[in-house]
């Protein structure tokens, strides 16, 4: 999606009390899911490319059920993968360390522009989403290697192969490249490391909804052909 959607208003709350107002990405984030669910949208991306990629599943509807659920989750949970971020940085009091990472994470992703259309409805945000989990999948990782033991819960980003894959390529690995061009940036990579060593080893004091990461078992995803969600809308 392009930056004048969620990241215009992320951008508009960078400062609220040292940090993001979630609630704005969060609304954005909830009026396209409602929308969605009246549109049948996403359900209809999903089934046109099962259809042409897998025409002898055995099961294509469950298959598209399945695939519908676990995206509509995945972006769903943006807001409280960022909240969970916020909240440890809130425990060990570094909030004024926070704000840097998200002006810079925003600033990047508005010089990229726009990674998939925002003409083709909820799918419009997994751009979005993938980067908000990648970057803050960043810090926890960084926690992972100073402190033993990532930051998030285990199962957090186990749906960020599968999300890439389906987003399809070139577009996942331009999106993959952003993120790492992030955090590779100086005074990114001396925040990140700031705000593990004041959080030490307690971790989070915050528990993510069920719907944060890959459920349990069954990839939902696996039998779904790429969307190809770059090369969409227009």
């Amino acid at each position: 999606m392009r930056a004048g959607g969620l990241t215009d208003d992320v951008v508009k709350c960078l400062g609220l009390e040292g940090l993001v107002d979630v609630s704005g990405i969060r609304g954005e984030i909830e009026a396209a899911l409602a929308e969605d669910s009246q549109t049948g949208g996403l359900r209809a991306l999903i089934r046109g490319a099962v259809e042409r990629g897998a025409p002898g599943l055995a099961e294509p509807g469950r298959v598209v059920d399945g695939a519908v659920d676990a995206l509509r989750g995945f972006i769903a949970s943006a807001p409280a993968v960022l909240e969970a971020t916020m909240q440890a940085s809130r425990e060990a009091g570094i909030e004024d360390r926070v704000r840097p990472i998200f002006e810079t994470a925003f600033s990047y992703m508005a010089e990229e522009g726009d990674f998939i259309p925002d003409s083709i409805g909820l799918a419009g945000l997994l751009d979005d989403a993938y980067l908000i989990h990648g970057l803050m999948q960043e810090i926890s990782e960084r926690h992972r290697v100073l402190k033993g033991r990532a930051l998030l819960p285990s199962g957090t980003f186990d749906l960020m192969p599968e999300i890439k894959r389906i987003i399809g390529e070139p577009t996942g690995t331009r999106l993959d490249v952003a993120i790492v061009a992030f955090a590779r940036r100086a005074n990114v990579r001396e925040t990140i490391e700031q705000i593990v060593r004041r959080i030490g080893d307690h971790g989070l004091g915050f528990d993510l909804p069920s719907a944060v990461g890959s459920p349990g078992g069954e990839n939902p995803l696996a039998e779904v052909p790429p969307l190809d969600l770059g090369a969409l809308g227009g």
